[in-house]
């Protein structure tokens, strides 16, 4: 005590001085005037109006409180008054006549029936706030966003918890305590946020050391005020602060506490030697390194000796790392051991030594010779140069990776004369070696020897450890392969280093079983071909039965709009209605909304609609009282490609043309319009060209001789979000640069060459063919004229023709063609 007391005052002035410190004060001249709503202190300086007769001393000279009404005298200056005069301190109400104190003028509430107090009053201050702060009613302060609607009054005016919507509402845990037991538990208590729904929220704990900048987090699973960290160091200073989150939303944390953790049980001392003294006989001197990890002060030492042969132990204190154990019985062995205590008990006990106490013989300690090593071996030899028969050796490694263990292995041996090879070393590491011989007459002092292995130290794995019901944690890690990992687990940080439960696997994940409702604390290491450094401890809090996640959360469906979900309840054949939140977060929009559906059955389906064709969501499902949750990312199918893409060339440009989406789409919305891409193959680049909400497109500055593929598709809302499906045309009618014109040309001469002499043939064979027609219808036409006028009777004013002989003159049925006449001959053509 005395030289943590002596190491607390010699530090004391780094601390900023109490509020109890005696200073002289520091004061400026004060204005002389004040702004309004602000009240002059005798000694200048101004103070706000709402801090006078507060009950607290604002101004230096404390004048702010001084001739301030009493409760009574308060109350009674409520009444009318008698005189119909108030003093200094107070104002007069007319209607009726009363005194209030002058801190309620102009405060933002009528005090007086006829409201004279709030009348006349300045106007607000221009105080200013920054962009990330939320400035009062009354323009009297800013306060940070994150107090907005946190449930608690951070403005005078209450203006920051009204009009408090669920998106607005901010929980924060405010008199956030804690103590700690005598078992090294430290609790803590907290009040909850005014309006919070207990059924749907829950609290996380986050913690870290003085120092450090990453914060570790401990789900509590619950909705209680309190709780007990078991995992934290011992003798160690954390900051603590208790977040509120309610379904898918995480609140902002309250500030931190600073807290100190209880003193824990020590290592046990190191290198424990004995000797005797030449002088005086029945006496043992003993002396010892202290442990390496103490685990806060060491107040003394508890020395214990035991007789050979005897079960009876006996017991001294030792203020330091010396004792002297004396009147023992001469000739005789006896055994000694040391532990350190600390406030929380006596530490764990050294190794233990044998002396005989035969006064004068000395026992010599052994030598330790290194023969060789490497990687993950070194080979020593232990000689020992006496008279004194040696019985054995007793052979220590120790190692340290981190700062929270030295890691030791014992060896034992038989004989005099001892060469061993140690191996299961770990590569470019630093061992000591301590060894003494048993003999007869006792054990030996202490030899020590060091060695560091050749090579490179492999790296620690990186563990991921996580609760997935109430018994078992899945553990999963990166490291070496071909290897054997061991497992280490405990309650408490000290457990962990000391007497961890422990499984072993050559795989790189292991689902391990343990107690339900408890704090774990999980590492894992190499253990072989070598003892590997261990990874960082992970703490896992196990769930609570009534925590459980839903399971096998999987999609049946998923269209362009709607998702179809389903899952199995936590438990088999719920005896209740369980009632399950959906949380459905947009990757693209960061939005999210929250859904809530009831089932008694043990699995449930369940169709979220009101999605985007080809959006991006993340599912969440968990009970409503805030389990641990189950999840799925789902993307929507998304919109087909437009029909008919078709491509007209004009002079200078072309022309895509397509048929509408909505025509096919009934999910599409013409606003949303297309977006257009260009790919030219010879360039091997692709282009952006643009949106659009017509069905056409005009693209101009195309290049000759280059192939181009257009794409068409229905236009994306968001950034990274997937648009419809693209319809594909591809384009290639164009020539290439000077070369093509003059092939062109060229092709355009040729062309010449053949088509107009076969237009002039054309030409030719079609005027010859109508000279021919023409000739032959004039020779027909003569032929017929004579025949026709040789039939042709005058008489009869018509034409008989007949395939026989003269027809009779009574024969009616003879055919005749008739209508000539004399005037009109008859021409056929």
């Amino acid at each position: 005590m005395i030289s943590r007391l002596a190491t607390a005052q010699s530090c004391a002035w780094h601390w900023p001085p109490s509020a109890d410190s005696h200073i002289l004060p520091f004061s400026t001249p004060g204005p002389s005037t004040c702004l309004p709503n602000y009240y002059r202190c005798s000694s200048g300086t101004c103070v706000m109006d709402t801090w006078v007769c507060d009950g607290y001393r604002d101004c230096a000279d404390g004048s702010d409180e001084e001739a301030c009404p009493s409760l009574a005298n308060v109350t009674a200056a409520s009444t009318p008054t008698q005189l119909g005069r108030c003093d200094r301190f107070e104002f007069e109400c007319h209607q009726p006549k009363k005194c209030i104190p002058n801190w309620k003028r102009c405060d933002g509430h009528r005090d007086c029936q006829d409201g004279r107090d709030e009348a006349n009053c300045p106007t607000h201050s221009t105080l200013t706030c920054m962009s990330r702060e939320f400035q009062c009613e009354d323009g009297e302060a800013c306060i940070v966003l994150s107090e907005r609607c946190d449930g608690f009054l951070d403005c005078s005016d209450e203006s920051d918890e009204k009009a408090c919507s669920d998106e607005l509402t901010v929980y924060k845990v405010q008199n956030l305590q804690w103590t700690a037991d005598f078992s090294g538990d430290v609790t803590l208590t907290w009040m909850r946020p005014k309006k919070m729904p207990s059924a749907s929220c829950v609290y996380n704990v986050y913690y870290r050391v003085v120092g450090e900048s990453i914060w570790k987090t401990l789900e509590t699973h619950s909705n209680k005020t309190n709780t007990v960290l078991k995992v934290l160091k011992p003798d160690t200073t954390y900051q603590v602060k208790v977040q509120v989150q309610c379904l898918s939303k995480a609140h902002n944390t309250n500030d931190f506490v600073t807290l100190r953790t209880p003193e824990g049980l020590p290592d046990a001392p190191r290198n424990l030697q004995l000797s005797l003294p030449r002088e005086a006989e029945g006496v043992i001197v003993g002396h010892w390194a202290p442990p390496i990890h103490t685990h806060g002060l060491i107040r003394e030492y508890i020395v214990e000796y035991s007789r050979s042969g005897s079960k009876m132990w006996a017991s001294q204190r030792a203020a330091s790392n010396f004792t002297e154990i004396k009147n023992l019985l001469v000739n005789t062995l006896y055994t000694v051991r040391v532990a350190a205590v600390t406030s929380r008990g006596i530490g764990n006990w050294s190794d233990s030594k044998c002396i005989t106490t035969i006064k004068g013989k000395v026992i010599p300690r052994p030598d330790i010779h290194i023969d060789s090593y490497g990687e993950n071996y070194l080979s020593f030899t232990l000689t020992m140069e006496s008279d004194i028969k040696v019985n054995g050796y007793v052979v220590n490694l120790f190692w340290a990776f981190d700062t929270h263990k030295q890691e030791r292995r014992t060896l034992n041996f038989r004989g005099s004369i001892l060469s061993h090879k140690v191996g299961n070393l770990t590569a470019h590491t630093s061992y000591e070696i301590s060894a003494w011989a048993k003999t007869d007459l006792g054990d030996s002092p202490l030899a020590f020897e060091h060695v560091m292995t050749r090579g490179v130290r492999p790296p620690a794995p990186s563990l991921k450890a996580k609760a997935i019901n109430q018994t078992a944690v899945e553990c999963t890690w990166t490291g070496p392969r071909n290897v054997v990992y061991g497992i280490f687990y405990a309650t408490s940080f000290l457990d962990l280093y000391r007497n961890p439960k422990s499984l072993t696997t050559s795989l790189h994940n292991k689902t391990v079983i343990v107690s339900k409702d408890e704090q774990y604390l999980f590492l894992v290491r190499v253990v072989v071909p070598y003892q590997g450094p261990s990874s960082d401890y992970i703490v896992v809090k196990m769930i609570p039965d009534s925590r459980l996640p839903p399971r096998h959360l999987h999609v049946v469906h998923t269209g362009k709009t709607s998702v179809v979900v389903k899952w199995e309840s936590p438990y088999d054949s719920p005896d209740q209605d369980l009632l399950y939140a959906i949380a459905v977060k947009d990757l693209i929009r960061k939005t999210d909304r929250s859904y809530k559906v009831k089932s008694r059955n043990s699995t449930v389906e369940y169709t979220l609609s009101k999605l985007e064709p080809g959006g991006k969501y993340h599912i969440i499902v968990q009970l409503g009282n805030m389990s641990k949750d189950a999840s799925i990312k789902i993307t929507t199918v998304s919109l087909s490609a437009p029909d008919a893409l078709k491509i007209i060339t004009e002079n200078d440009h072309v022309l895509l043309f397509w048929k509408s989406l909505g025509l096919k789409e009934k999910h599409f919305n013409e606003s949303r319009g297309y977006e257009i891409h260009m790919y030219d193959s010879a360039m091997n680049i692709t282009a952006y060209l643009g949106n659009t909400t017509d069905n056409f497109f005009k693209i101009s500055n195309l290049k000759m001789g280059h192939n181009y593929t257009f794409t068409v598709q229905a236009r994306c809302l968001f950034g990274s979000q997937i648009c419809g499906e693209p319809a594909i045309l591809l384009y290639d009618e164009l020539g290439s640069g000077a070369d093509a014109s003059a092939m062109q040309a060229a092709r355009s001469t040729d062309v010449a060459a053949v088509v107009v002499p076969i237009l002039f043939l054309i030409l030719l064979s079609l005027g010859v063919g109508f000279a021919i027609l023409y000739t032959k219808h004039r020779r027909l036409q003569s032929s017929f004229t004579a025949f026709a006028n040789s039939h042709y009777s005058s008489r009869l004013g018509s034409a008989i023709f007949s395939s026989g002989d003269d027809l009779g003159e009574d024969d009616e049925d003879a055919p005749m063609i008739t209508g000539f006449s004399d005037d009109v001959p008859m021409v056929i053509a």
